[in-house]
């Protein structure tokens, strides 16, 4: 009985001293393990509800591990009345998987949520977002690397 609660005892200590530590690391900016900092050309088509092609600059300012944010400015123009608007806003996201990119974009209403694969200097994949009014918009992307 003794020996039973001495190792419960010992259990315990090892994991609130654990729990501790943990709460003790650093808030700091870590090192980038990503290397996306700098301009990348957005190209892309948002297939509803209106069918738009979207060109524009993706900036990658600021990384830490494998977090990431920044600022999306695009450009829409409708494929049916060719009306252009411009839009822009923060982006924030991480590498959620090897090789995987996922980012929201707050450039309407509501963010855009991205998820691509990257493969060497070029990201592609979807994205999907939702209005305040409930309209559901989605499309496609890449993102290449500007050339410095």
């Amino acid at each position: 009985m003794k020996s039973s609660f001495r190792a419960g005892i010992a259990a315990l200590v090892i994991a609130t001293s654990s729990l501790a530590s943990a709460c003790l690391q650093s808030t700091e900016p870590q090192p980038s393990q990503l290397g996306l900092i700098g301009s990348w050309n957005y190209t892309g088509v948002q297939s509803g509800p209106v069918r738009e092609t979207l060109t524009g600059t993706l900036t990658i300012s600021r990384e830490s591990g494998t977090s990431f944010q920044g600022q999306l400015v695009l450009e829409a123009v409708n494929s049916q009345t060719g009306e252009q608007r411009v839009f822009n806003g923060p982006v924030s996201g991480s590498e959620s998987g090897v090789d995987v990119i996922d980012f929201d974009a707050n450039v309407e209403s509501a963010p855009r949520r991205h998820v691509g694969t990257i493969v060497q200097d070029t990201i592609s994949g979807t994205w999907i977002g939702s209005s305040s009014g409930g309209t559901m918009t989605s499309g496609t992307f890449r993102v290449e690397r500007e050339t410095r």
